[in-house]
């Protein structure tokens, strides 16, 4: 609601957005109706008797248009100051919710020669033999040196036999490395060998988090399974490490046979538990982008991000929360599949694409954001909010998917309006009054169903 003077009187203005119509009151209680650009506008007096009236008519045109153009000019001015205060409150939000794609995330792989430390780093980044990223090879001793893969600017990994060799090279980049040690993974094999603990030591001295692998799991199959969880025990006394993660990388030697089968085992749970303590650290993406399979990833990211707005159709001004997490989740997207960072202004500019999509729930949104609690609003509010949300997200997945660039608006508004039907198909048969059942959804299967 906005208000003005005119000729000594005040007045209060109010704006239907969807009819572009304006209601002027003033302290008699009487009122005038007119659109946007009309030639004609209705007068309601106190008793709520209504009569036209002629814009252009020389006796009320020069009063009726003036008070017309000056509550125009409040109402542009109250939803000025709105948008400027929506837009800050967006920007306070996005910081809490976006990820800082600036860090830098640092691993070392740690092991003797032949302990198969380049097949698990090219198992860990779910490479095939054709793209490996690790150089394998049968004869021992094929990395004897330090391997530094620059991932990206940002993503470092060194493949070395101990931290000492590391530091023994004298290299801007290894120094840098050692300062910052996010990762360490100490990789082993075969029977317990007391000075490896050395190794795990400096490890756990230098690392924020480390992992300790018992590769080559594959040469205990002939034998009794107690005997692998044996061994398993003896490695946890031994190093006095909390887990051990049996693995099993056999198949990245390019000298294998064409048909053979890689024989990757126990490396998803290993990768989980890294990814997790990374996500602690708000560097989960900067990994995941390097993964050779990202579907995993990007279902991650919407699902977390439609469980978010779900709940936040409860708040109080619960639109500029809505519209943070949907632009923070695309700037995830968008460097998950790009490895570029996306600014906020950029991914604000694209949800105009899927508001034109489905103004008048948008605005239905927007609105219920001032409404006082009633349960029902809640529920109605959080289905909206879910439904536009995971169809948004879902088209901008596909573009980026299929390397395509976000600009490509055509494209993105009709996976929207397909994806948009889908979600309402599969969200209607949920007749929900109490908001907090909302997180009872199985949004995995939803939004899984759509990318």
């Amino acid at each position: 609601m906005a208000t003005f003077n005119l000729q000594n009187r005040h007045y209060t203005v109010i704006l239907d957005s969807a009819s572009r119509t304006l209601e002027i009151k003033n302290h008699d209680g009487e009122s005038l109706k007119a659109h946007q650009g009309a030639k004609k506008a209705i007068k309601i007096d106190r008793a709520g008797n209504s009569t036209e009236i002629d814009l252009l008519n020389d006796r009320y045109r020069v009063f009726y248009n003036s008070l017309i153009e000056e509550a125009w000019k409040a109402v542009e001015k109250e939803l000025n100051e709105q948008s400027e205060s929506f837009f800050k409150d967006i920007g306070v939000a996005y910081e809490e919710h976006a990820q800082d794609f600036h860090k830098t995330l640092n691993i070392v792989v740690i092991g003797n020669v032949s302990s198969g430390k380049s097949s698990l780093i090219n198992a860990l980044l779910m490479r095939t033999r054709r793209n490996a990223i690790a150089e394998v090879g049968v004869k021992a001793g094929v990395t004897t040196k330090l391997n530094v893969f620059r991932l990206d600017e940002r993503v470092r990994l060194i493949d070395s036999p101990g931290l000492g060799d590391v530091r023994e090279e004298n290299s801007q980049t290894t120094q840098d490395f050692l300062k910052n040690i996010d990762v360490g993974i100490l990789v082993v094999t075969g029977a317990i060998d007391a000075s490896q603990k050395q190794y795990f030591d400096d490890l756990k001295q230098s690392c924020r988090s480390v992992f300790l692998v018992l590769n080559k799991r594959d040469e205990w199959d002939r034998y009794n399974p107690k005997a692998l969880t044996d061994i398993i025990q003896q490695w946890k006394d031994c190093l006095k490490a909390d887990k051990v993660y049996p693995v099993c990388t056999f198949g990245y030697d390019p000298q294998l046979p064409p048909d053979t089968p890689l024989d990757v085992r126990g490396v998803i749970q290993l990768r989980e538990d890294i990814e997790s303590f990374l996500d602690s650290q708000g560097k989960k993406l900067l990994l995941a982008r390097h993964m050779t399979e990202k579907r995993s990833y990007a279902l991650g990211i919407i699902i977390a991000a439609v469980v978010a707005v779900g709940v936040q159709a409860a708040f109080p001004g619960k639109a500029f929360f809505i519209t943070a997490t949907q632009v923070a989740a695309i700037g995830s997207l968008y460097y998950l599949y790009t490895g570029k960072i996306l600014s906020k202004v950029a991914a604000l500019a694209i949800l105009p694409v899927f508001a034109g999509q489905a103004i008048a729930t948008n605005v239905f949104l927007f609105f219920t954001s001032f409404i006082p609690p009633t349960g029902i609003v809640e529920v109605a509010a959080a289905i909206t909010a879910i439904s536009i949300t995971g169809a948004m997200l879902a088209s901008v997945n596909f573009v980026l998917s299929s390397g395509l660039e976000l600009s490509e608006e055509d494209i993105l508004k009709s996976k929207f309006r397909e994806y948009r039907e889908k979600m309402e198909r599969k969200l209607k048969k949920f007749a929900f009054t109490d908001i907090t059942k909302i997180g009872s959804l199985n949004f995995r299967d939803i939004i899984d169903s759509l990318i």
